[in-house]
Parts: C-alpha cells; sequence; structure tokens
C-alpha cells in the first residue's frame, strides 16, 4: 500500500510539474530582433542603415583590401551593385593569393573583416553566409546594401580571412594511394609479379608524401 501511495505521488508530482512547463517556459518572452541587412548578417556588423535610394557622393572609391601582410586597392565605382561588388572582390581575393595559390592552396576564403586600413590585425569569425554571398553575387543584384556598407568609412579596409578547404585536402590525400594501387594493378597484370608490383607503387606514396609536405609548409609562408 505505501508503494502505491508513494507511485501515486510520484505521478502527482509528475503531472504538477508538465502543467508548470508552459508559464515557466512563456514566462519571460524572448524577442529575436532580425538582422538590419544582408552585410550585418554577412559578418560586416558596421551598423549601418542601408537606404534603397543610397547615391554616393564620390565616383571611384578605394578600398584597401588585405590578406595576411599583403594588399591591394579595389577601385569601387559608384554605378555597381552588390553583384558587381562581389564578383569584385572575389577576383580582389584571387589577385592576393596570386595563380599558384588559387590552384594548389589548400586554403579558400573563410570571412571578411573590417579592419584599419593602416593596420593589418584579424580576430578570425566564422560565417557561412559570406562565403555563400561570395558564390552567390547573382542573389545580390541590383541591391546596394554591400556597397553603401563597405564605402562607409574611408579608414577601414577589408582582410580575407582563409581557411582549409577539406576537399582538396581529401584529394590531396587520397589521390596517391589511389594512383599507387591503379599502377600496381596495371604492373601485375603485365608482368604477372604481383609482389614487385606493390613494391614500386610503394614508392608513390612516399615520393608524395614529401611533396605534399612541402605544399602544406608553403601554405603557412606569406611569399
Amino acid at each position: 500500500m505505501d508503494g502505491d501511495a508513494d507511485m501515486k505521488s510520484d505521478a502527482d508530482l509528475h503531472d504538477d510539474l508538465l502543467a508548470n512547463v508552459p508559464s515557466l517556459a512563456y514566462k519571460k518572452e524572448v524577442k529575436l530582433k532580425p538582422y538590419p541587412n544582408r552585410p550585418y548578417a554577412a559578418g560586416l556588423p558596421l551598423g549601418l542603415q542601408c537606404a534603397d535610394d543610397w547615391k554616393p557622393v564620390w565616383t571611384v572609391f578605394p578600398l584597401k583590401a588585405f590578406r595576411g601582410s599583403s594588399y591591394t586597392y579595389l577601385k569601387i565605382k559608384a554605378e555597381w551593385d552588390d553583384s558587381d561588388l562581389l564578383l569584385e572582390l572575389s577576383r580582389t581575393y584571387d589577385k592576393l593569393r596570386t595563380v599558384w595559390r588559387k590552384w594548389f592552396s589548400l586554403k579558400s576564403v573563410r570571412s571578411i573583416t573590417m579592419v584599419l586600413s593602416g593596420a593589418c590585425g584579424v580576430s578570425p569569425s566564422k560565417n557561412m553566409r559570406l562565403r555563400w554571398f561570395l558564390h552567390h553575387p547573382g542573389e545580390m543584384k541590383a541591391r546596394r546594401e554591400f556597397m553603401q556598407v563597405l564605402t562607409a568609412r574611408t579608414d577601414l579596409g577589408i582582410e580575407f580571412v582563409e581557411r582549409w578547404q577539406l576537399l582538396r585536402i581529401a584529394v590531396a590525400i587520397l589521390l596517391p594511394v589511389f594512383l599507387s594501387v591503379v599502377l600496381a594493378v596495371l604492373y601485375s597484370a603485365f608482368t604477372d609479379d604481383v609482389s614487385s608490383a606493390f613494391t614500386i607503387a610503394g614508392y608513390m606514396p612516399s615520393a608524395y608524401s614529401v611533396c605534399l609536405v612541402l605544399v602544406g609548409l608553403l601554405n603557412f609562408v606569406e611569399l
């Protein structure tokens, strides 16, 4: 009997807790504020209110763009929209990292952060929205939100913050393994010497690993 009473009291307590959950959960209303504009959502929180009828007073705006210690000037034209600006941002990034880094580097742009154009101190931040905008500049056609944010102050520039590209790293690691297996199979098929085939094929990953380490070291060296 005492056990039944305890079970009943536990059940009643459980019901009482469930009954109080809604009042406890919604006692304080949580208000979620939307992002004021797309540049803010992409990691450029300059606190600027973007206007649809924005007309710049300048003809060409020199935006200083950094990648590490190197920099260049992106000349933004007044007649551009956000689509044109995002395209030029991608081209400027490729220009800063040079051709060989574009095709062989294991890194790509992770985000863009606003920095004082006289110095280059960056606090990296994860932001997938900016990468999405850079890959889909057409979505910002006829808009001028990024144009207004990036040209609001002459004392601010931008810096491209890089991240490792997992796809390229995976390809760089798996490619020599795949090629060595193919070589071993072909060699053994033509010579009927399986032992020698896999011995020869084993040298490929060893030699390739040296090249891969060299490429990895070059990614940490700013040329």
